[in-house]
């Protein structure tokens, strides 16, 4: 291929991802509405996107994105991709426990802390532990009691403050799941005094945890560790039909991270065409 096709093969494409981010863009805006408002956004679409479609977390250098059976490594300041998994569920969970699929993902201690289940049979729901370094799986795992996650485990939240795992199933609207972050036990259920539908992923921070949902706004909720008390902080989208599921694209987890430009809450979703994901960069004081 001569150089000067190359660059007209290029310049197509740029115009069609102008074009088509332009488009969904404009969808998405219009089931966003008048809602809290973000500082900017980071988009992928299609092969792209597929990484990104289901939790973020960070240590405060990269974004880590989980993906269905993805996993992805990100460069925070210079938005490269430094690592990547397209077929990152271990072969032997599979083998054992039909694991396919995984969920939300929390970071602690140079460790990615996954939920990964065998979607749709749910008798066998793990949270899986990878490495941040390079995202190989560490060996490790624990098989958490399918009688607590009859939905699977769509999320998990890392507290390395007090060594607690929380995690809970796509149907828990009232209360989690709790485990020993170093040997997997279960350590009863953490209960908060008003529903959290649909959990999709969170992070702990100063005795809180942040989680983002995918009821009918995307809202994004904190709750009270010692007192269970839960508070919506902001809705992503418009209402939405509850009879028309996940109309408006799908609303994922989220991260924490203070940043030079104001910003703190790090949301995840799907766009209403499901092509393409965001990463929503909002300003949020999460000392008040």
């Amino acid at each position: 291929m001569t150089a000067a096709s190359f660059n007209a093969i290029n310049k197509i494409f740029s115009i069609f991802f102008a074009v088509f981010f332009a488009l969904t863009g404009f969808i998405n805006k219009s089931f966003s509405g008048d809602v809290y408002k973000w500082e900017s956004e980071t988009d992928a679409a299609f092969a792209e996107a597929l990484p990104r479609s289901q939790g973020v977390t960070t240590d405060g250098k990269y974004w880590y994105f989980s993906g269905k059976h993805y996993l992805e490594k990100v460069d925070i300041e210079k938005n490269e991709v430094i690592s990547y998994e397209n077929d990152a569920i271990p072969a032997e969970l599979s083998e054992k426990f039909g694991s396919k699929h995984i969920g939300g993902i929390s970071y602690y201690d140079g460790i990615i802390y996954a939920g990964v289940e065998d979607s749709k049979v749910w008798a066998h729901p793990l949270i899986v532990l990878f490495s941040a370094e390079d995202l190989s799986f560490t060996g490790k795992y624990f098989e958490v009691p399918a009688k607590y996650h009859t939905h699977g485990i769509p999320y998990v939240i890392a507290d390395g403050e007090n060594s607690v795992i929380y995690a809970g199933d796509a149907n828990n609207d009232e209360e989690m799941m709790k485990y020993d972050m170093n040997t997997g036990e279960y350590l009863g259920k953490f209960k908060y005094n008003s529903p959290v539908t649909k959990i999709q992923g969170g992070e702990y921070y100063g005795g809180f945890l942040y989680v983002g949902t995918n009821d009918s706004t995307r809202a994004v909720y904190r709750i009270n560790v010692e007192t269970g008390t839960a508070e919506k902080l902001f809705d992503r989208i418009m209402y939405q039909p509850k009879k028309i599921d996940n109309f408006g694209g799908e609303g994922e987890g989220l991260t924490i991270l203070k940043m030079a430009d104001g910003t703190s809450l790090h949301t995840l979703q799907v766009g209403a065409t499901f092509t393409e994901t965001s990463l929503r960069h909002y300003k949020f004081n999460l000392d008040d």
